[in-house]
This record gives structure tokens, sequence and C-alpha cells, in this order.
């Protein structure tokens, strides 16, 4: 009976001891990490926003916003020639979401400038960065604030939700 109370004190003691440590580990590493961007806030019609860091090199920033448009090719030969899709020109001239308002919370940039991608994105290219930078980009009501703390190439996707 003695050997019996001492082995379930031991069992006890060690898995004491790993809980401890393993609560020990899970905290320290918690409070070493720091993350390189981060999204701060955004307006309910923006769907989403993901950022990732280029494997290129440069001091660059590239945001695009908008509606993602999936362009199905529907181009049949037929007959009688090549027959496909058509667009109206008010269709073909429409432009996503434009930022008409660029806070910089934080850092700064030399150059941007804007092109539009398709009818509902458009692309922001922001060079000679100043890091960390912080940024909140206004279109109209929307919003999004974002932080990006390590030098680099950086996308940035803003993300219109379809309504």
């Amino acid at each position: 009976m003695k050997n019996l109370t001492s082995f379930i004190a031991l069992i006890l003691i060690v898995f004491s001891i790993k809980s401890y440590a393993a609560t020990e580990f899970k905290s320290s590493v918690s409070a070493d990490t720091t993350q390189a961007y981060k999204v701060i806030a955004k307006s309910p019609a923006i769907a989403s926003v993901t950022i990732r860091k280029s494997k290129k090199s440069g001091n660059m920033l590239y945001v695009s916003v908008g509606i993602k448009k999936l362009n199905a090719q529907d181009n049949n030969v037929t007959g009688i020639g090549l027959q496909g899709k058509s667009e109206s020109k008010e269709a073909r001239n429409a432009t996503g979401p434009v930022f008409d308002q660029i806070e910089v919370l934080n850092g700064g940039y030399d150059e941007i400038k804007v092109d539009k991608v398709s009818t509902t994105q458009n692309m922001y290219t922001i060079k000679n960065i100043n890091f960390p930078l912080r940024l909140k980009m206004h279109s109209g009501k929307d919003y999004v604030e974002f932080e990006i703390k390590d030098a680099g190439r950086w996308d940035v996707n803003v993300n219109y939700k379809n309504n």
C-alpha cells in the first residue's frame, strides 16, 4: 500500500511539473513574438483585408482595392466565325472603389500612383516608404486601417463584399 501511495504521488508530481513547464513555455513564446503587420480596423462593407510580404526585394507597397472580377472566357469558334461576350461602354469605363483620402498615421512615403486593374478593381503603388508605416485609407464612408512594421515589398488586398 505504501508503494502504491508513493507511486501515485510521483505520478502527480511529474504531471504537475510537465503542466507548469508547458504553461511557462507558452507564455514566454507569446510574449516574444511580434507581428510584422496588422489590420487595425475596417468598415463593414469590406469583406477582407489580406497582407503578405513578397519574396522580391524592394521598398514598395501594392494595395489592390475592389471586388475581384472573375472573367470566364466564352469565345467559341463556330462555322460563321469567332463568337464571344461583349461589354457595354459603361461597363468598360467603370472603375472600382477609389481611396479619396489617405491618412499617414506613422511613417511616410514619397510617391503613390493608382492604376485601373479591371472595371471593379484598382491598384495603388506606394514607393519609397519609411517603415513602420501605418495608413488609414478612405473611400467615401468605407475605410481600412493597417500597419506594416518591416521594410520590404508588400501586397495588401482590400476586398469589398459583393452586394
